[in-house]
């Protein structure tokens, strides 16, 4: 095979190339994310546009732990029986996390 033919073959378009996630809003969510030890849905779910949200200062998160009674085929997050709420979380969560 032609060697143009075949990087037009294996060549993705960029909509579906995820960019790594760098900048400043990034590294502020992360950090309030680890020192906190907060579950995220990002995380949890493998999400590819994490960069995306992380970058623009949003994150989405699990009150009740790392687990989802929920099941939906396209999330990685564990399907079951959530744990009990982490009062330590929730008052991180009812301040303003920034």
């Amino acid at each position: 095979m032609e060697e143009k033919a075949k990087e037009r073959l294996y060549k993705k378009p960029e909509w579906l190339k995820v960019k790594l996630p760098i900048g400043e809003e990034y590294r502020k969510v992360r950090g309030i994310v680890d020192n906190n030890k907060l579950h995220t849905i990002c995380e949890s779910g493998n999400c590819p546009n994490m960069g995306e949200c992380w970058g623009a200062g949003t994150a989405t998160f699990m009150i009740l732990g790392n687990i989802c009674t929920r099941s939906c085929k396209f999330c990685a997050v564990a399907t079951g029986k959530p744990l009990a709420v982490d009062k330590l979380n929730r008052n991180v969560l009812q301040n303003p996390l920034s």
